[in-house]
């Protein structure tokens, strides 16, 4: 006997549909690559021509997960989200705010309501100045803040001015993670235009005292300490390059046209970011 229902079939079709609309099922996402690098543990690693342009990490602290990153963008966001709910169910209760580019009002800001947005003193005075504020509870630090979790910490540190106004490194002492946002870029030149590049160094000094097996930079993959002496090296001698210039009596336009780095040049991103890095250096070299 035949009791399919035309009737029925289309009801339950436009049902369907309906309800699909109100509740449209959570897309994967596609803004990194999620790779666990000690147990509660994961780098979240930026895919190349998506939402996020920069790395970002995932903690499980025991009762709740903790998310962290930079340059985060709505949808950047939400995909730390999703990425998260696929490895647990275990709620973020907290996003930690790595640091801010002055200027950007279209990222670091569109957070879920009712969680915790945390950063350095710096950051928090940079979000401030931006048109649109974090609708959310913020914490911020001068020097640290520890979040102690069942099964493991989460020890964050002001770095200072480096990179931006205000960096933060996070560093899980129980497997020795290390996530040093874009203070350090991983087999690229990077970009150094909003950065103190004397200080930049100096922080590099300090986190390559660090006792990390593993480092999530900003830029790049899942790397050790060895990698981030090679950027602080390369950094060194750009800053030694443009040094020499700037105490040869050169212009800038001088040392644009005659600057050389031969031992760095073939580095991913040099070219790109050449003019703009070498004229952040010269001016801030010029005015020491």
């Amino acid at each position: 006997m035949n009791i399919f229902n035309p009737r029925h079939f289309m009801l339950f079709l436009t049902l369907a549909l309906f309800l699909g609309n109100l509740y449209p099922a959570q897309a994967a996402q596609n803004s990194y690559k999620i790779e666990k690098v000690a147990d509660g543990v994961y780098a979240a690693l930026a895919l190349s021509g998506s939402s996020a342009t920069s790395n970002a990490f995932i903690v499980d602290l025991g009762y709740y997960l903790v998310v962290g990153g930079a340059h985060l963008t709505k949808k950047a966001i939400n995909d730390l989200i999703t990425a998260a709910a696929e490895i647990t169910p275990k709620p973020v209760e907290a996003f930690v705010l790595a640091h801010h580019h002055t200027g950007f009002s279209f990222v670091d800001f569109d957070f879920p309501p009712g969680k915790n947005i945390i950063m350095t003193l710096e950051t928090r005075r940079s979000i401030k100045q931006e048109v649109r504020q974090i609708d959310g509870q913020i914490t911020y630090f001068q020097e640290g803040l520890t979040l102690e979790g069942t099964d493991r910490s989460l020890v964050l540190s002001n770095i200072g001015a480096a990179h931006s106004s205000g960096d933060l490194i996070a560093y899980v002492p129980q497997s020795k993670t290390l996530f040093t946002s874009d203070l350090v870029y991983i087999n690229s030149a990077g970009f150094l235009g909003d950065g103190q590049l004397r200080q930049w160094v100096l922080a590099l000094e300090a986190v390559s005292n660090i006792e990390a097996d593993r480092v999530i930079p900003g830029y790049g993959p899942v790397s050790s300490m060895t990698e981030v002496i090679a950027f602080k090296n390369y950094l060194k001698d750009f800053l030694t390059e443009v040094l020499q210039h700037v105490e040869n009596g050169d212009s800038l336009y001088s040392t644009l046209k005659s600057f050389t780095l031969p031992k760095h040049r073939t580095l991913p991103g040099y070219q790109i970011f050449s003019s703009g890095n070498i004229e952040r250096a010269y001016q801030q070299l010029s005015n020491q």
